[in-house]
C-alpha cells in the first residue's frame, strides 16, 4: 500500500515539474531555485520508493542478490545498504 501510495506522489511531482518547466518556457524565465526545489522532492520519494521496493520484494521472498542485481548492487551491498531500511511513512491504516 506504502508503494502505491509514493508512486501516486511521484506521478503528482513529475507532472507539477512538468507544469513548472512548461510555464517557464513558454514564459522564458524560470523562477529561481523552483525547479531545484521540486527535483529535490522527486529525488527524495524516488528513493522512498526504492526504499518499498525493496521492503516488498523481500516481504515476497526475493533473495538480497535478486535485489542487488536489479539496482546494480551485489547481494552484500544491497544488504548491506537496505538490509535494516523501514519505511519513512506509514501505511494508511487497515479499514475497519
Amino acid at each position: 500500500m506504502a508503494l502505491l501510495q509514493i508512486s501516486q506522489e511521484l506521478q503528482a511531482h513529475a507532472l507539477a515539474l512538468d507544469e513548472l518547466i512548461a510555464e517557464a518556457l513558454h514564459a522564458q524565465q524560470g523562477l529561481p531555485g523552483a525547479h531545484r526545489i521540486a527535483a529535490a522532492d522527486f529525488q527524495q520519494l524516488t528513493r522512498e520508493l526504492v526504499r518499498c521496493a525493496v521492503i516488498a520484494d523481500r516481504e515476497a521472498g526475493a533473495t538480497w542478490a535478486t535485489i542487488g542485481k536489479a539496482l546494480g548492487l551485489s547481494a552484500d551491498a544491497a544488504r548491506a545498504r537496505y538490509g535494516k531500511v523501514r519505511l519513512l511513512r506509514p501505511p494508511p491504516p487497515e479499514p475497519a
